[in-house]
């Protein structure tokens, strides 16, 4: 009955679209995500040689993982959808 509610509410675009935007992102950073963002402060170089300044100047470059921005953005892209799906078993009910 959810998945009726949500049908009767959303247009054949939106469906599509909802699917192959979550599958193709989700499977993307679950496929390479991890591999190719596993040592992302290895080959970062700091301008100076002061102990400790390497996870510093990281940091301070990229204050966010590049990881955790693309889960993050997955969760911002679909937190519509599951607002809409919460609105129309609202309305079914």
């Amino acid at each position: 009955s959810l998945l009726d509610a949500v049908q009767e509410h959303s247009p054949m675009v939106g469906r599509f679209w909802l699917v192959v935007m979550l599958l193709f992102r989700i499977l993307v950073l679950a496929t390479v995500g991890s591999d190719v963002f596993e040592d992302e402060q290895e080959e970062f170089v700091c301008n100076t040689q002061q102990p400790g300044c390497k996870p510093v100047c990281y940091d301070a470059a990229f204050p966010i993982s590049h990881y955790r921005f693309l889960v993050f953005h997955i969760v911002v892209l679909s937190a519509p959808a599951a607002l809409f799906v919460i609105f129309a078993v609202h309305q079914a009910a």
